[in-house]
């Protein structure tokens, strides 16, 4: 009878845990390649600059000014900090920021499209991930997966110049696994670190905090001015995208549970939590448009995922062996999605025409929006 007691302790206390997985293994295997069913909701879209850009994580609107930041990074293909795939070397290709027009019509693509100088930067150990603009003072923040160790830079950005002028390299024991930043002017932040054990310490221990949903992401709270008010305060498994959705309240995705988790954020800037949605997809980067609405994108089948980002360091388009041209190829596919608390959550596009997307974004007034992609040439606007 005491064994029986144990044995059922045991139960109750893995059982949340199993039913977790569970939920989240179903979701995977009802989006495998052979029973995916694409969404499609867009009035019109194209994929765009295939021949200038490739590999961007993130996307940032300023609709005041009608333009797009784009982070970018074609050296993703050998160097990814978050994956764990390190093929590093001195042809390894760099990073880049870049500025669209996407309100200005009849621009041709070279016109529209335009990559910002970086002035007193080191470029040739660049590679961006999450950004945040602010708009206000001009200030570019921008997380950099650097071979040297990750930081987040800041940069004061000049539109009519086309330059970004390095300011200031953040390294601090709380800025570890960096991810993506949401500003709360004035020098201060939130950010996200991805993981509690970097892939580069050890790979295995890695996967296994990212396949068993174990909550070793976090959420920092930073100040520039004050390195000794860092703080963390919040863990979340596989944390990503961050974004505050109303002057109170931050919603924090997860790509491992899958789910966007909400707080009400205190004044002196701690997070009390207001519980989880669980999504369809795990969930990359999130942001909200002009109406407040929540839009996410992500990955619907993260095994796909795990397979083009293991062999892309292999890619060569001109290459006579086929192993060689055939890890070119992006078969991971996309999801966005839009949440509101009256709505709910309502899937906007899943399939396979773009491959792995990783942020939506959406001007709504101008009824446009834009859906990036972690390892796919262009990026893919849509109008609504």
């Amino acid at each position: 009878m005491a064994r029986t007691s144990i044995y059922l302790l045991v139960l109750a206390a893995i059982a949340p845990f199993l039913y977790d997985r569970y939920l989240t293994f179903s979701s995977l295997a009802a989006n495998r390649p052979s029973k995916l069913e694409p969404i499609y909701t867009f009035k019109k879209h194209e994929i765009k600059f295939r021949d200038y850009i490739r590999n961007c994580e993130d996307v940032i609107l300023d609709e005041g000014m009608g333009l797009a930041i784009l982070s970018c990074d074609p050296g993703r293909d050998r160097w990814n900090t978050v994956m764990g795939h390190f093929h590093a070397g001195e042809d390894l290709q760099n990073g880049g920021l870049w500025i669209y027009d996407y309100s200005t019509p009849g621009l041709a693509d070279s016109e529209a499209l335009k990559i910002l100088a970086l002035k007193n930067f080191n470029t040739h150990d660049f590679h961006p991930l999450g950004i945040e603009f602010e708009s206000s003072t001009s200030t570019l923040y921008v997380v950099n997966h650097a071979q040297s160790g990750s930081a987040i830079e800041i940069f004061h950005v000049s539109v009519k110049l086309l330059t970004a002028t390095h300011a200031a390299t953040l390294k601090h024991p709380l800025i570890h696994t960096p991810n993506s930043i949401h500003s709360l002017g004035h020098g201060k932040f939130f950010f996200t670190n991805d993981h509690y054990v970097r892939a580069a310490v050890s790979p295995l221990l890695s996967k296994i905090e990212t396949w068993s949903g174990a909550p070793g992401g976090s959420v920092v709270f930073f100040d520039v001015n004050d390195f000794a008010a860092a703080k963390t305060i919040a863990h979340v498994p596989f944390a990503n995208g961050i974004a505050m959705i109303n002057s109170t309240t931050l919603v924090v995705a997860s790509s491992s549970k899958p789910a966007v988790y909400f707080y009400d954020v205190t004044p002196d800037f701690n997070l009390k939590s207001r519980g989880f949605l669980r999504t369809p997809a795990g969930v990359d980067n999130i942001s909200v448009d002009g109406k407040g609405m929540l839009l996410m994108a992500g990955h619907p089948f993260a095994p796909a995922l795990v397979v083009v980002s293991k062999n892309r360091y292999k890619c060569n388009l001109e290459s006579e062996k086929e192993e060689e041209r055939k890890a070119c190829e992006c078969g991971a596919p996309s999801w966005a999605a839009e949440w509101t608390h009256e709505a709910g959550l309502r899937e906007i596009y899943k399939g396979n025409e773009f491959c792995s997307s990783s942020m939506a974004v959406r001007d709504s007034s101008r009824g446009i929006g834009m859906i990036s992609g972690l390892y796919d040439r262009g990026l893919m606007v849509f109008r609504e």
